[in-house]
């Protein structure tokens, strides 16, 4: 890697390493909501409607990219909190369905509501030139992070 390379790379590092701190304490934490739940719960109400019992631990794994003891992990956290329901597959009673609860679908709605007013803030600053650049750029990164991790 040449200097050039190098000294972007860990000007990069050292932006990405303020994402976390810049924004003080998420929200999602305060209402006893870990990201990485609100991910889980966000997927649920994306994927099961009122007439969708709910989905399978697989499922969930496979679009949130993580290990099925991982989402087991954050299902069982979230079950505590009274977040999600387990429920027996009505075809196979052997596989077990998670949905969201209403307890959670309010509270997603309303934090939903809160991070698109939050980056309208953002689009507002950068003007729309520089948020539709952000967000092509973003994009991009995005998917060299992927390509990244199948290597």
């Amino acid at each position: 890697m040449d200097n050039f390379s190098q000294e972007l790379a860990q000007e990069l590092l050292r932006i990405f390493s303020q994402f976390k701190r810049s924004g003080g304490p998420h929200p999602i934490t305060k209402l006893g909501i870990k990201p990485s739940e609100f991910l889980l719960l966000h997927l649920l109400m994306e994927h099961c409607d009122d007439t969708s019992v709910g989905m399978r631990v697989t499922e969930i794994s496979e679009k949130l990219e993580i290990t099925p003891s991982g989402v087991t992990h954050t299902i069982n956290s979230l079950e505590k909190g009274g977040f999600i329901e387990r429920l027996a597959d009505p075809n196979d009673r052997r596989i077990v369905l998670v949905r969201a609860t209403d307890k959670s679908k309010d509270i997603i709605k309303k934090l939903y509501a809160e991070r698109v007013q939050f980056l309208e803030g953002l689009v507002t600053f950068l003007g729309e030139q520089d948020s539709k650049e952000f967000i092509r750029l973003f994009s991009k990164a995005l998917d060299y992070f992927k390509e990244s991790r199948k290597k």
